[in-house]
């Protein structure tokens, strides 16, 4: 066999061995004289032990107008993600939550974010955070994927009204109650190899049927001098003893905690305690008027 045939043989067996894409482009349409096409690329790969795992984006962009403008730059969005094995296709991921009816997609477009949780030699958690444009602000949805020599797990779409954070391996929550942050302890549990993120209610003080949960930078400062009655304890024997303090631009009153009956609410516009320290006395108030009262804005 000559040389030049046996070459051809090895790169005709390795390229069989995997499915992997390249990184590519694909004319595929144009829409109202718009021209579209495909495109992959790897955005994360890890070797774990004897497997390695790669994640490629699938996108489909609009190609640059550059008549009038000559560095106008493509605009994409994402189609979903494909995660492959050891060169091997496994699953797309995130094919509906990502859909768009591409006649649309000059108006909106979808993007995600990779990003390590922890890794180390025996498992990789990853963390996907999914945008969407156009959306409500305020926020953020994630959903995760570990990885280990042998297994894939992924878990649910996770959403809160506030954000994720990731801390030391492990996830926290920041809500936003309307008027102020407050904290929420999140853990993983693996049931019927799916990953979930839930709330660690393990971790949450309660008052009765209540959540205590702690709130965020809670210092805040009256916009106007004023008067505010404050309830001593509503779950105490007496629950409508109150007492009055006085307020001014230069008085210091701190968000302590707030009691809520469900932790994951999407928002609190609002009917809920929350205690405060004024001067050094402590006490409960209920109403958004009294928040705004002591400097709390429903903005942030």
């Amino acid at each position: 066999m000559k040389l030049t045939s046996l070459f051809f043989c090895i790169i005709l067996i390795l390229s069989s061995c995997s499915d992997t894409p390249e990184a590519v482009r694909t004319d595929i349409s144009s829409i109202s004289d718009v021209q579209f096409y495909e495109k992959t690329e790897l955005i994360y790969s890890v070797r774990i032990e004897n497997t390695r795992y790669q994640l490629y984006e699938n996108q489909v962009c609009m190609a640059p107008d550059t008549t009038n403008n000559p560095t106008h730059t493509e605009s994409c969005t994402t189609e979903s993600l494909s995660l492959y094995k050891n060169g091997v296709l496994q699953t797309d991921l995130f094919n509906d939550e990502l859909s768009i009816d591409r006649n649309f997609l000059i108006e909106a477009s979808n993007s995600v974010y990779v990003s390590e949780i922890r890794s180390d030699e025996k498992m990789t958690l990853l963390q996907f955070d999914l945008e969407f444009s156009p959306s409500a602000p305020g926020f953020q949805v994630v959903s995760f994927l570990q990885l280990q020599e042998h297994t894939i797990k992924q878990s649910d779409i996770c959403q809160i009204a506030g954000s994720f954070i990731s801390e030391n391996g492990e996830i926290k929550g920041e809500g936003w109650a309307g008027y102020f942050g407050y904290e929420l302890p999140f853990n993983f549990t693996e049931r019927s190899d799916m990953l979930h993120l839930e709330l660690d209610t393990l971790k949450i003080p309660r008052i009765n049927d209540f959540y205590i949960l702690k709130v965020k930078e809670g210092a805040k400062f009256p916009p106007n001098a004023c008067e505010l009655d404050i309830i001593i304890d509503p779950f105490g024997d007496t629950p409508l003893a109150t007492k009055t303090v006085t307020l001014d631009p230069n008085t210091e009153v701190t968000l302590l905690v707030m009691a809520v009956e469900n932790p994951i609410q999407s928002d609190f516009y609002f009917k809920n305690w929350v205690k405060i320290r004024v001067s050094g006395q402590e006490g409960w108030i209920e109403s958004g008027a009294d928040l705004i009262k002591i400097g709390c804005y429903p903005a942030g």
